[in-house]
């Protein structure tokens, strides 16, 4: 009796149409849930997308930016060989100046040291012919007071 009661308060249609109502809603909630999940999943799919294409660019960019690094340490390396072969000849023809001009102090050396000999030997020469010249002029003195008295 209470059921007929129950059933009695809440006829059919009103009973069919309070659970279509409760089961739509239900349905409207989860199909709610389900969009936001296939957004959530669609959004970290496009950023795997991203990454995925970001990873497949700096593979394929690997073996050029490694080349390009061993192009580069390559060409350093040609370069230092460059600059120390440029150095080693620079300092080998200052080494042949330097030693050029060495020889060069020596001979002048060697002249000046012969030119101070020739100018003392000359200077010895006009000492020695200054004295004879005085030497002489005193004879002559000597002889033309002799002369005078005579």
């Amino acid at each position: 009796m209470e059921g007929d009661l129950l059933m009695g308060a809440l006829n059919m249609p009103t009973a069919v149409a309070v659970a279509l109502a409760v089961l739509g809603g239900v349905f409207g909630l989860l199909r709610w849930f389900a969009a936001r999940l296939l957004q959530d999943i669609e959004q970290r799919l496009a950023r795997i997308d991203e990454v995925d294409a970001r990873m497949k660019a700096l593979v394929a960019n690997l073996p050029l930016q490694y080349q390009r690094r061993d192009d580069a340490i390559r060409e350093m390396a040609q370069a230092d060989e460059r600059y120390q072969r440029a150095v080693e000849q620079i300092i080998k023809t200052l080494r042949d100046e330097l030693a050029d001009a060495r020889r060069r102090l020596d001979a002048i050396e060697r002249d000046r040291d012969a030119d101070i000999r020739r100018f003392q030997l000359r200077e010895d020469a006009i000492r020695e012919y200054t004295s004879l010249n005085a030497k002489i002029d005193r004879i002559y003195e000597v002889m033309m007071e002799l002369r005078h008295e005579r």
